[in-house]
């Protein structure tokens, strides 16, 4: 500090009074180059931010989505009464039955559905016997078979998924007679598996031993068989409803007659039933909402009846009989797939899909109304003018600028809407929609047609 302060001293005393200024002078310049830098600086950003603020408004705070294709169903839940064409099957002969065939397999007129013992043990007897007899014949056939057996993996496995279902369906229905026949068919395709998988199965220690099994059985006589008069679908038990109702006049039938229907105790000597007409009903209530609901499904209907099967059957709405539109209501349902599963229902809670959605999902967000330019055509297909309509739609990227698209909704939710790909020429003002992929605005501010974004 002290070498400064003399410095400066001798300067002045050396030189005149205006040095110490133009000292001063030349360090006020310095402070003003440095103030420019800062102010161009400032500058610089505030352009730099202007600059983003404009892009940003118009391309950065715009949300998009791509539109995705989506089947979405609607269905209704109700309660069905089963309306069968039944007929008693009765036995005025004494003895014990065993029966020979299983629920919802087929029986023709005067073929037997029953055998009749003396006792429980020649029931019994006569029961070990089949079921150790039709094991043994299956693993000789899959013998024979061996060598010349073509089945694939793939279809073997998609059999044991399938029987495996249906062995969980007979356990779950109480059908003990038929789960013996089902785990057998359940063996028989693991049998199966294990030749594709291994090449060479041994079952000559297991043919064996059932040989063995089979010897050691004493045969009881029967005392002679149960029939049934008339073909169609066997079923071993009566609920004493298969009268109750009127199956000529099923598609007759009103709320009324559904509520007074009356159960009957069956004949003493019933021991089962057969359903004479593979057509059979679905009686279910339904309000007049969704009476609407199945007006939509044109007919052919998928059904679901969850606690008793685990796949679905097809059927056909022939009639909803109601006093009004708006009006609670009797909904009849066709059906003709039958098997021992079904043939048990009377009373189930169901599940119907009436109808599928397949179309172009969209943001509910992304659908606006704006204008478009509607061409006028004459009769030969020349433009004779224009005029501007206003419909919904959304708002696109091509390149680098906003277009708006028209679009027909065929389904909505709240948050979502589902649109038909490729709607019918007279379903859009201006000829062309959406397509999958397609990137649209969900968010943004200022939209138009048109609209540079880049």
């Amino acid at each position: 500090m002290d070498d400064f302060e003399n410095e400066y001293l001798t300067e002045q005393t050396e030189e005149n009074e205006e040095k110490p200024y133009r000292r001063r002078y030349r360090k006020k310049k310095k402070r003003s180059h440095f103030g420019k830098i800062i102010g161009t600086t400032f500058i610089l950003f505030m352009i730099v931010y202007f600059v983003m603020l404009a892009f940003t408004s118009n391309f950065s705070m715009m949300q998009t989505e791509q539109v995705t294709y989506q089947t979405l169903s609607d269905y209704i839940e109700v309660n069905a009464f089963a309306l069968r064409k039944e007929e008693y099957i009765q036995n005025t002969k004494d003895g014990i039955l065993s029966y020979i065939i299983g629920d919802g397999e087929k029986v023709n007129a005067k073929g037997a559905v029953a055998k009749i013992f003396a006792t429980e043990n020649d029931v019994e007897s006569w029961q070990e016997y089949n079921n150790v007899n039709s094991e043994l014949l299956r693993l000789k056939q899959l013998v024979n078979a061996e060598n010349n057996m073509f089945v694939d993996l793939d279809t073997v496995d998609a059999q044991i998924v399938y029987n495996t279902g249906i062995f969980k369906n007979t356990v779950q229905s109480g059908r003990l007679n038929r789960i013996g026949e089902v785990k057998l068919d359940l063996l028989q395709l693991y049998n199966e598996r294990a030749v594709i998988t291994s090449g060479a199965a041994n079952f000559q220690p297991r043919i064996a031993q059932l040989e063995e099994e089979l010897a050691a059985i004493k045969l009881p006589k029967s005392l002679g068989e149960v029939k049934s008069k008339q073909s169609g679908v066997f079923v071993s038990s009566a609920d004493g409803y298969e009268l109750s109702l009127d199956y000529e006049r099923a598609e007759q039938l009103l709320s009324a007659d559904l509520v007074n229907k009356v159960k009957k105790d069956p004949p003493s000597d019933a021991v089962g039933k057969v359903i004479t007409n593979p057509n059979w009903y679905l009686i279910c209530p339904v309000t007049g909402e969704q009476a609407i609901a199945a007006a939509g499904a044109d007919g052919t209907v998928i059904i679901s009846i969850p606690k008793v099967i685990s796949y679905t059957i097809p059927g056909t709405i022939v009639v909803v009989n109601q006093g009004s539109k708006t009006e609670d209501g009797l909904m009849i349902i066709k059906c003709d797939y039958m098997d021992g599963s079904l043939a048990n229902i009377r009373e189930e809670e169901i599940t119907i899909k009436t109808k599928d959605y397949k179309g172009l999902r969209v943001n509910r967000r992304a659908v606006h109304d704006d204008n478009v330019t509607v061409y006028d055509y004459d009769e030969n297909g020349e433009v004779i003018g224009q005029h501007e309509e206003r419909v919904q739609g959304v708002y696109t990227i091509y390149g680098n600028k906003l277009i708006f698209e028209e679009i027909n909704i065929i389904y909505a939710e709240k948050d979502f809407v589902i649109c038909d790909p490729d709607p019918a020429a007279k379903a859009l003002k201006t000829g062309k929609t959406i397509a999958l992929y397609d990137e649209i605005v969900v968010q943004g501010k200022e939209l138009y047609n048109g609209k540079a974004i880049r």
